[in-house]
């Protein structure tokens, strides 16, 4: 068995009673959890679609408690879609959720309706992650088309809107300013 010498027992103990200092010191500094305007990008899917997400959000005032945080983008993917969610949250770290709407505007255009919930945290003063999810009801305009034979002098059925409940995962950064 290998005996360790005085001085590299020292030395061992003397770093580990200056990293546990700092981490003390870290822990009791106070932090800022006031919600500041934000940019959201993410990747995720929508029903089973991947899409980027670009947003930006604002806090606009309190309800018992509770910020309320306007954020509105860009779902790009097969189609593109712009949304604006209301978020209700505590602070800028932890859980937060609220209503979601969205306008379709590729194609025949739609719309899409529901809720989302996520967490966030941060990774530096400024930079944090988030981990979101959703249901929302989308309708797409004119995606469903017939591919049957149109008999002579009869025309084509028109295009039928797609409906359903899409359920959605996106994980992605935000930087507060």
């Amino acid at each position: 068995m290998r005996t360790l010498k005085t001085s590299s027992l020292k030395a061992t103990l003397a770093t580990l009673l200056v990293l546990t200092g700092s981490l003390a010191a870290a822990q009791t500094t106070p932090t800022d959890t006031r919600e500041r305007p934000a940019v959201w990008t993410g990747l995720g899917l929508e029903t089973i679609l991947p899409v980027v997400q670009l947003s930006v959000s604002a806090p606009i005032g309190q309800a018992g408690g509770l910020t309320i945080l306007p954020r509105v983008g860009v779902d790009a993917g097969v189609i593109t879609i712009l949304s604006a969610d209301l978020l209700l949250s505590r602070a800028d770290t932890g859980w937060y959720g609220g209503p979601s709407a969205g306008l379709i505007v590729t194609g025949d255009g739609g719309w899409r309706a529901g809720a989302v919930a996520g967490y966030r945290a941060r990774t530096r003063t400024n930079l944090g992650l988030f981990v979101e999810g959703g249901v929302r009801y989308t309708v797409v305009r004119g995606l469903l088309t017939s591919h049957e034979p149109v008999p002579a002098g009869q025309s084509a059925r028109p295009a039928e809107d797609l409906a359903l409940p899409s359920p959605t995962l996106r994980l992605g950064l935000t930087y507060r300013f």
